[in-house]
């Protein structure tokens, strides 16, 4: 074995020991938290941002560090933007399920092993225990790399001296992890993942799939709607998506994605994926949450601590807290999606929470994405598109 593959078998077994070290966590509270973090106590994400933050060299900081408002004019592509536009997006507002943020790749010899042991801390940080190993198969299914080999990240801001972010993104993934006081939506801003063991088309009942229990648990609350709550719930409209209609030079079954980017002051178009903007409560469709009786609530409550249980319980307070402030679940709307269900037996691959500023959509077909929006004010900015 040569030089350069005991460099890569080295880094990638190190990756995994340090994964493996997970911080203890606990379940979602119900107990709201605010937003923005004790300045006299920081979380363990500030800190891991800011260790990680201090490490870097100034030839790192110059290429993976940006302004707090550093904007660009981006267009679908998995290469990122370096060239600044001031009347562009802010990119650490973006979103997408398969994306590089910066050109460096977390498994390069950009960064020093100890660097990437303090990247894997920043995901400690974000996740609760056993996920960040999760993370790290989850990259090795998609990728056929190990965790590093197709992620990047950018700092936005300057830890410690104010409000900072770190995005962590790749195929599959945009998380993030920083302080901001006045931060609107819960996570810092939207996140995104999805995972496909199994190849691009997944079988029903997804096996493998780190996400899947999260959809079994919402399909438990539709096994417990009687008739005519059912019919309200299952949605026989088209499933966001990412199929373009009317395209009579391709085959029906041909995927074709819409990379069309959708930002602030671009109109709506509510069948595609990526559309995670907030939307009037009169133009969500699905069965209220308010109607429901006291143990099909439940049932809804448990989704909710399923869909959250990934996150440390900072992150979890976030999203209640947010929830909170628009009226709380009664507020929100749970949706199936009838079209491309992977199977016949009433089990719904596609599903979505959503409120009036919080969106969670589950989509598991023809395998599994997830993309988060919460925040307490539904004008908080986000800007995505399918990679």
């Amino acid at each position: 074995m040569n030089r350069h593959a005991n460099e890569s078998t080295s880094r990638r077994e190190f990756i995994k020991s340090s994964a493996a070290a997970a911080l203890g966590g606990a379940l979602a509270s119900t107990t709201p938290g605010g937003l923005a973090a004790s300045a006299s106590a920081p979380t363990a994400a500030e800190q891991a941002v800011k260790a990680f933050h201090d490490s870097l060299s100034d030839l790192q900081k110059k290429e993976v560090c940006f302004d707090w408002d550093y904007r660009v004019d981006i267009k679908y592509g998995r290469k990122p933007l370096t060239i600044p536009d001031p009347n562009g997006i802010l990119l650490r507002t973006h979103v997408s399920n398969a994306w590089l943020i910066t050109p460096h790749l977390i498994g390069d010899p950009f960064y020093s092993d100890e660097q990437r042991a303090l990247i894997m801390e920043i995901l400690k940080a974000i996740l609760s225990p056993g996920w960040p190993e999760k993370l790290v198969q989850q990259a090795e299914d998609d990728t056929g790399k190990a965790w590093g080999g197709d992620q990047s990240l950018a700092i936005f801001g300057t830890p410690g001296s104010g409000k900072f972010q770190c995005v962590i993104t790749g195929f599959h993934l945009t998380l993030r992890a920083g302080s901001d006081p006045a931060a609107q939506a819960a996570f810092g801003g939207a996140i995104t993942h999805g995972h496909q063991p199994s190849g691009f088309y997944e079988k029903a009942g997804h096996p493998g799939n780190i996400f899947w229990p999260q959809a079994q648990v919402a399909n438990q609350v539709y096994q417990i709607l009687d008739g005519q709550q059912r019919t309200q719930a299952l949605f026989t409209g088209p499933v966001p998506y990412f199929v373009a209609p009317g395209a009579p030079d391709r085959p029906q079954n041909k995927l074709v994605i819409d990379r069309s980017l959708i930002k602030s002051g671009v109109p709506r178009d509510d069948t595609r994926e990526p559309e995670i903007r907030f939307r009037d409560s009169s133009q969500i469709p699905g069965l209220p949450i308010a109607g429901l009786s006291r143990d099909q609530k439940e049932a809804v409550r448990k989704t909710l601590q399923s869909l959250v249980s990934p996150y440390r319980p900072e992150y979890q307070d976030q999203v209640m807290s947010c929830l909170k402030k628009q009226g709380g679940l009664d507020t929100c709307r749970l949706i199936f999606y009838q079209q491309k269900a992977l199977s016949d037996n009433g089990e719904w691959d596609n599903w979505r929470l959503e409120g009036p500023s919080f969106v969670w959509y589950f989509r598991g077909s023809p395998h599994v994405h997830i993309w988060i929006h919460v925040a307490d004010d539904p004008t908080a900015p986000v800007s995505s598109y399918f990679g």
